[in-house]
């Protein structure tokens, strides 16, 4: 499945739903998305040095009634 960031609209592809929370971010040196509940400051971090594809924003993914998925900003939870 692939949705789109609701900050920076980078498309991300979500392999499993599992708590529907993640962060905008794919490390450049692996390809694997970045830990779903890192905090802020990581966050920023990874962004200023240029260690990921994204904006490392949080957002969660649900399921609308006819199946599609939603994305929308949910702070760091």
């Amino acid at each position: 499945m692939f949705v789109s960031c609701p900050h920076c609209n980078t498309t991300i592809e979500i392999i499993e739903l599992n708590c529907r929370i993640f962060r905008c971010g794919i490390l450049k040196s692996t390809g694997q998305q970045i830990d779903p509940h890192l905090p802020k400051e990581h966050c920023e971090r990874l962004v200023e040095k240029g260690e990921i594809y994204g904006c490392g924003k949080p957002f969660k993914v649900d399921t609308q009634p006819d199946g599609n998925l939603v994305c929308y900003d949910c702070g760091y939870i």
